[in-house]
């Protein structure tokens, strides 16, 4: 189908990834950087993104979990700016470039700059099989709801048929994520929350029971729905009674929600109105092709609202989202320019 500018708008932290791959430790020695972890940035690590930017073997991509989705979104649909992403940078070099990579993916960028911090980075260092993650939020940490207060934006967010969150942006800004949530509940428009990270549910309980009776699909992982029922005192950890539960929260209008709960071995579950839960095998892939993990879940994200938009059955969502997260799998980040082209017949 012909799919209109702006269908879809994300709401996210906009981070530039900084990658690098090393054979030795001693950066990461040098930073008390561990293994296959991920970590916020402390003081004795800032130094870390400056020398990172000085290094050869680098390379910049337009990060943070819902840029990631949108421009994987946009992989898919190809057509530009059918996606637009919000969030907050910073007046600096490294907010210049983030917008530019992120343009060139095809995704409108509609940042809030500020002055309080530099441009978020996300610095990922790669070594053999294992990554080490350290984020830095910058100025993503102080976006403000005077993003919304302005007409042409408010505007464009009207115009969207579809909204997404991540649970990343309520930490930010939990009052912006209630107002869209409430406003597309009132439009007609599908409200689409990602949980994004467990301790989003164990630190921010209040407002995402606040935002979530004006959410039509609610995305997670096993983990993310596990620590969900824990918070709400559900006391089981069935994850298939954990989905019906939430599926069957209050909602503020007569449409139906939906509830996907991923897992790396295990089949997506999709839990709909009556009772009904499906089941999604995802494919075995080989190890040996495995690169890179950071950015699966953004993908899968990515690649089923690509669909979403465009009507599609579930199962179709559902599969091309598979089908993005384990292409991703097998290049350093997200880098579209490594990805092949999309084709139907690829799910």
């Amino acid at each position: 189908m012909d799919i209109p500018e702006g269908v879809l708008i994300g709401f996210g932290n906009p981070l530039l990834d900084i990658t690098t791959t090393i054979e030795e430790t001693v950066l990461l020695e040098k930073y008390d950087l561990p293994e296959n972890a991920a970590i916020i940035a402390e003081e004795r690590h800032l130094q870390l993104f400056e020398e990172l930017t000085n290094m050869e073997n680098v390379t910049y991509s337009a990060g943070g979990a819902c840029q990631n989705s949108m421009r994987i979104f946009q992989w898919i649909v190809e057509k530009p700016y059918c996606a637009y992403f919000v969030g907050a940078v910073g007046k600096d070099k490294f907010g210049e470039t983030i917008g530019k990579r992120a343009m060139a993916d095809g995704v409108q960028t509609l940042y809030q700059q500020r002055e309080e911090a530099p441009t978020g980075t996300c610095a990922i260092i790669l070594r053999g099989k294992h990554r080490s993650l350290v984020a830095n939020l910058g100025a993503a940490a102080y976006f403000s709801d005077d993003w919304l207060f302005d007409d042409a934006n408010l505007c464009l967010v009207e115009r969207a048929q579809y909204i997404y969150a991540t649970g990343f942006f309520i930490a930010v800004n939990a009052s912006t994520v209630l107002s869209v949530a409430k406003m597309s509940s009132e439009n007609n428009q599908t409200f689409v929350l990602n949980f994004s990270a467990v301790f989003v549910l164990q630190t921010h309980k209040p407002q995402l029971d606040e935002i979530l009776p004006y959410t039509d699909m609610i995305i997670g992982n096993k983990q993310e729905a596990l620590a969900f029922a824990d918070t709400h005192d559900w006391n089981t950890t069935d994850i298939f009674e954990i989905g019906k539960r939430l599926q069957a929260l209050p909602k503020d209008n007569v449409r139906p929600r939906i509830v996907m709960i991923t897992d790396a071995v295990c089949p997506v579950l999709c839990f709909q109105d009556n009772d009904k839960i499906l089941e999604y095998p995802v494919p075995k892939i080989d190890k040996s092709v495995i690169v890179d993990t950071n950015g699966c879940g953004d993908a899968f994200v990515g690649g089923f609202l690509s669909q979403l938009v465009q009507h599609m059955p579930l199962d179709y969502c559902i599969r091309t989202g598979i089908f993005a997260s384990q292409q991703v799998l097998r290049i350093v980040g997200v880098q579209i320019n490594k990805l092949p082209r999309f084709k139907e017949c690829c799910i």
